[in-house]
């Protein structure tokens, strides 16, 4: 069964009605078991590949401050999961949560408006909330296990604002590419994610039609 939307007057009477919820939780089922899946894998993928660039960016970004601050081993578990894991979490489930129902449902009629917001998130999950957490995280071990001389963000926030300019100069170049990066895959795929939608759509047609047919 195909996921339309139509007006009020055009619903027949045989047509199984559903809520947006309900209708996106069919359609992702109908991807679930689809036999080929070179066909939809954009829609079943996408998460995932976000999520491994979103790692890639702040494993990058993580390591450079770690590195700067000479933390080695001290608080490596502990500054990962926040400033690589999370967010790579968080991208996966912001994307599934709030640009996959718009995917499906079609709810805008402007597809690049969709495919731009996807592209915003990407990058807010994969390059920004590590440039700001992953100083900070390095900065309190630094202090913790003194690996570096750091000034007081309470008496002298000037210094430490003045300290993460000076780290945070030399890859600035790299992380704006890395942002770029994750924008341009993220809107891609979202694109992609839209053309599977059509793609699937018109097949259930093709083959409801076939079924009328041979009846």
């Amino acid at each position: 069964m195909a996921l339309l939307h139509k007006n009020q007057s055009e619903i027949p009477q045989d047509a199984v009605r559903l809520d947006e919820k309900q209708a996106v939780i069919y359609f992702m089922k109908l991807v679930d078991g689809w036999p080929d899946k070179w066909d939809i894998w954009p829609l079943a993928y996408t998460p995932g590949i976000l999520g491994a660039t979103t790692v890639m960016s702040s494993i990058y970004i993580n390591s450079h401050y770690r590195g700067k601050l000479r933390l080695g081993t001290f608080g490596r578990l502990s500054s990962y999961i926040p400033t690589v894991v999370l967010p790579a979490l968080m991208t996966t489930f912001f994307h599934r949560a709030f640009i996959v129902p718009d995917v499906v449902l079609a709810r805008q009629q402007c597809p690049v408006c969709v495919q731009t917001r996807a592209g915003l998130l990407q990058a807010a999950f994969s390059t920004v909330y590590p440039m700001l957490l992953a100083p900070m995280s390095a900065f309190m071990f630094a202090t913790r296990h003194f690996t570096y001389r750091l000034p007081s963000i309470t008496e002298q926030p000037r210094e430490v604002l003045k300290l993460y300019k000076k780290l945070s100069n030399p890859i600035m170049l790299t992380v704006t590419g890395l942002l770029a990066f994750n924008m341009m895959v993220s809107m891609f795929l979202t694109g992609k994610e839209f053309e599977t939608v059509y793609k699937v759509n018109l097949k259930l047609q093709e083959q409801e039609q076939e079924e009328v047919v041979d009846l």
